[in-house]
């Protein structure tokens, strides 16, 4: 199951361990701050986007209603309904 974490808190976290790694390091030579380096530069190649949940949610209560004469969806097909959204974000 897939989680949102906020991005900024995320990189702030990650030049945290950075500043943590190179302490002590004269010779630049710490593989996990470099590996790090290369992770934070992926990470801002990352799209954030903002969802609206309510119009969301009640825009797809509304079309499953429609499609299914008046009933309105179950708590599973929420959770189904958010689940792909995120998916489709994702581009998966």
């Amino acid at each position: 199951m897939a989680h949102l974490i906020d991005k900024d808190a995320l990189v702030a976290e990650i030049k945290e361990r950075i500043k943590t790694y190179n302490k002590g390091y004269t010779n630049g030579d710490d593989r996990r701050a470099d590996a790090l380096e290369v992770l934070l530069r992926d990470i801002d190649t990352l799209e954030v986007k903002e969802v609206d949940l309510e119009k969301s949610l009640t825009g797809f209560m509304g079309r499953y209603a429609y499609e299914n004469s008046g009933e309105y969806p179950s708590a599973i097909d929420i959770a189904k309904h958010f689940y792909e959204l995120g998916l489709a974000q994702k581009g998966e």
